[in-house]
Parts: C-alpha cells; sequence; structure tokens
C-alpha cells in the first residue's frame, strides 16, 4: 500500500492566483495530479492552505513547524507526518504533465526489484531531460526520510536538493522513461502565466494527438 499526497500549498506569488484551482483539460490542476496519484494509491489527500472549494478530495494543512519555514519541504513533511503506508508518493500539482504510467514504473520497483540496493533505499525519482532530479514527484519511505527532514527544519535550510543528496535513492533513468508518451513534457513545471498559457497549448497539442491511437474511421 502507498499513500498518496498532492502537494499544494505553494504561495502561487509568480502565478498571481491560485495554482491548485487552474483548469487544464477540464481539470483543476489539483484533481489532475490527484488522479495520477490514483494510478498507484488507494488513498489520496491534498497538502496545503486551500479550501473545499479547490476539491472534494481530503484536506491536510501544511504542518506547523518551529522554523516558520515555508516552501515544499513543509508539504513533503506534512505529507510524511500524516501518511499512514510505510511508502508514500507525493506530487506538485504544478507538474501537471507527469502520468500514471511514470508514478507505476516508479511503484513497480518497489513490487519486483528485492535487489539489496533498492531494499536499503530511502526514495525513488526519475531523471529529467536536463538531467537533474524533480524531488516533487516521487516516493518516499516514511520512517527513513522523517528524520532528515526533522533536522534541516530545525535548521532551517528548505533546500529540496538538499535533502536528496543525503537520501539513498533509485533514480529512473532517461532510458526507462522515454518511451512514455508525452515524455519530452513529463517535468513541464508551471508557476507563471505565460508557463500556464504553454501548458495550456501542449495540453491541446496531446489531446489531439491521442485519439489517433485508437481512431476507428466511420464508413
Amino acid at each position: 500500500m502507498i499513500d498518496g499526497f498532492v502537494l499544494a500549498g505553494g504561495l502561487s506569488r509568480r502565478m498571481g492566483q491560485n495554482k491548485a484551482a487552474l483548469l487544464l483539460g477540464g481539470r483543476t490542476l489539483v484533481d489532475r495530479a490527484a488522479d495520477t496519484l490514483g494510478s498507484i494509491s488507494d488513498k489520496v489527500y491534498v497538502v496545503g492552505n486551500i479550501t473545499g472549494e479547490t476539491t472534494s478530495l481530503p484536506l491536510i494543512q501544511d504542518h506547523p513547524t518551529k522554523s516558520n519555514s515555508r516552501g515544499s519541504i513543509v508539504g513533503l513533511y506534512t505529507a510524511l507526518v500524516n501518511a499512514k503506508t510505510d511508502w508514500v508518493a507525493v506530487l506538485a500539482c504544478d507538474l501537471p504533465f507527469i502520468t500514471g504510467e511514470l508514478m507505476t514504473r516508479m511503484a513497480d520497483i518497489l513490487r519486483h526489484d528485492f535487489t539489496p540496493h533498492v531494499i536499503a533505499v530511502d526514495a525513488i525519482f526519475a531523471e529529467q531531460p536536463d538531467g537533474r532530479i524533480q524531488p516533487l514527484c516521487g516516493l518516499y519511505r516514511r520512517n527513513s526520510c522523517l528524520p532528515s527532514i526533522k533536522n534541516m527544519l530545525s535548521d532551517s535550510d528548505w533546500r529540496l536538493q538538499r535533502l536528496r543528496e543525503q537520501l539513498k535513492s533509485r533514480v529512473l533513468g532517461l532510458a526507462e522513461i522515454e518511451d512514455i508518451p508525452g515524455s519530452e513534457s513529463l517535468f513541464f513545471n508551471l508557476n507563471t502565466p505565460e508557463e500556464y498559457r504553454l501548458a495550456v497549448e501542449i495540453e491541446q497539442r496531446q489531446e489531439f494527438d491521442r485519439p489517433f491511437c485508437t481512431r476507428v474511421t466511420k464508413t
């Protein structure tokens, strides 16, 4: 079992409005992310300071911390604190083109790879086309990750990349995910009005391409 958590608590300063409530392909960004997590999680929650008007999913407010820190690491900490399962899936709502196929491939590592290296890992991520790792799309082992995050919050260190460096992780390389449909846009990050307009174009293009895979010609 893997609990799923949509991270929707960003302040959206650059967007100028609540990103979680933006519509893309007829769904809000928060509901898109929830549907994606649903491919591997029976229970999906939303973490962030949003209201029930944005989504009907169970809401969890960001966990208060002594450092009064802000940012995604607080959302991640909140997710792990509230999770009931050993492994936890997290996905930021501003990564709208992450697919259920990618999440499934991450989860399959846990289900089918019992090598010592994988058994010992704390987290599972995927590599972006630019070679970087996106920590807001991944699987985290709750009990081994929480202590590191607590220490970072106590030190007012909010850098997720720093956290990733502290964890033993298994990374899906580009060669392992490049066959996923739409792989070139998987890690598109939506933060500004211009990026939102571009996301709409990408969604329209992907929607236009999808029917050709299964189209039945009428006669």
